[in-house]
């Protein structure tokens, strides 16, 4: 006959085993393995960013400064290595948003850049020029100005997407309607997201209102499959309300805002920190950072039609600086990256996770400091099974950039 204290013998061991069972299956996720590349940029380089070429090759864009100018260059990572840079633009001064140089659907480039308004009064004012190459770069056409002469465009807000038939979506921040004026009336005073596209030809549509209310300094994210855009941003309603939105639309506009999700933080100025998405012919995938309850928290939601609604949200950190970045895998999970915090210090963190949040991989990519505006968002993308992340690190002041092997 079992005695009491056999029972109890039983069941703790029986306990013990369980627990030892979760601990050796609660291991911590495996790290991505990860390189780093040099970078072909010379002396100081800063304001980085990353694209593909038409073929499916890496675009990186950096800036260069020297003394009182900055130069726009470029180079393709190929199979035999990097491409010669090549420059795309020199400014006098600083350019207010990093360079963007896109793959077009026809196989040539397109190439974005914002130097600031000289001698404007306000201190926020920028332009967005626009050029083709048909020649991998050698040579641009000449700079276009993709507006009416009643934009104010507003610095360190672009985004861009390639559309099929050799056109380009450009979406920007627009001031026409703001005031910087505190007493102003906040009904009226308000910054526009605006958009148009260029058809292949190089000429400029008709402007579009995506959202006639949103957050002042929160960079957009375009993307885009098909003839269908989805652009993220940092939406602005009664309230101060800064919660991320996400708006449908087409060359023809028609543009239709859903909330991704209901966050509820109210801030009484822009925190510069914007969202990102990216799409797939049937599914899509947002990041972004919020600090509703004065807590730093970056979190990703899936999207089962492709950016039309989003799912319940992920939180991946509740301790971040934000800059979140998001690409969705093959097996319909995604890597996000963002920057986490790590005591006085940032971490550049990435994350490999699934449409029910398991986490699978998880890399720090990088841990220290980073500069301020504009070269403070991480950038990142894909090409087949390697993801890529670069940032600028103030300490080198230079781009960095790392390759991670997917599974």
């Amino acid at each position: 006959m079992h005695t009491i204290k056999d029972f109890f013998t039983i069941v703790g061991g029986l306990l013990l085993l369980f627990l030892n069972a979760h601990t050796a299956f609660a291991k911590p996720p495996h790290a991505l393995p990860m390189i780093e590349l040099q970078v072909p940029a010379i002396g100081v380089s800063q304001q980085h960013h990353l694209a593909q070429t038409a073929a499916g090759e890496l675009i990186l864009s950096w800036v260069e400064t020297d003394g009182g100018s900055s130069t726009a260059k470029f180079a393709v990572l190929e199979k035999q290595g990097w491409s010669m840079p090549l420059t795309v633009a020199k400014v006098e001064g600083k350019l207010a948003d990093p360079p963007v140089i896109i793959g077009l659907s026809d196989g040539s480039l397109a190439a974005a850049w914002m130097p600031y308004v000289k001698d404007s009064p306000d201190r926020y004012a920028a332009d967005i020029y626009l050029a083709r190459s048909i020649d991998g770069g050698l040579s641009w056409s000449t700079p276009l100005k993709p507006y009416g002469d009643d934009a104010r465009i507003y610095d360190a807000q672009m985004s861009l997407a390639a559309l099929p038939d050799a056109r380009l979506a450009l979406v920007w921040t627009d001031m026409r309607n703001a005031s910087h004026d505190p007493a102003a009336d906040k009904r009226t005073n308000r910054y526009q997201l605006m958009a148009s596209v260029i058809d292949k030809n190089w000429r400029a549509g008709p402007e579009l209102v995506l959202d006639d209310d949103v957050c002042s300094c929160c960079r957009s994210y375009t993307d885009a499959q098909g003839e269908q855009l989805v652009t993220v941003y940092r939406d602005h309603a009664a309230g101060e309300i800064r919660d991320i939105s996400a708006v449908r639309w087409q060359a023809g506009g028609n543009p239709q805002i859903t909330n991704v999700h209901a966050d509820g933080w109210v801030i009484g100025g822009c925190p510069s920190n914007g969202p990102s998405i990216d799409l797939t012919s049937t599914a899509g995938v947002a990041a972004w950072f919020t600090a509703a309850d004065g807590k730093g928290r970056v979190k990703v939601a899936f999207s089962d039609d492709k950016g039309a609604q989003f799912n319940q949200p992920i939180e991946l950190d509740a301790d971040a600086s934000g800059y979140a970045n998001a690409l969705l895998l093959d097996d319909g999970s995604a890597l996000v990256s963002w920057r986490g915090r790590n005591g006085p210090e940032d971490e550049l963190r990435v994350t490999k996770v699934t449409t029910d949040g398991r986490v699978s991989r998880e890399t720090t990519v990088y841990r220290g400091s980073f500069p301020k505006w504009p070269s403070k968002y991480p950038a990142m993308a894909r090409v087949g099974k390697q993801a890529f992340v670069a940032w600028t690190d103030p300490t080198q002041k230079k781009v960095r950039l790392v390759s991670l092997t997917i599974d």
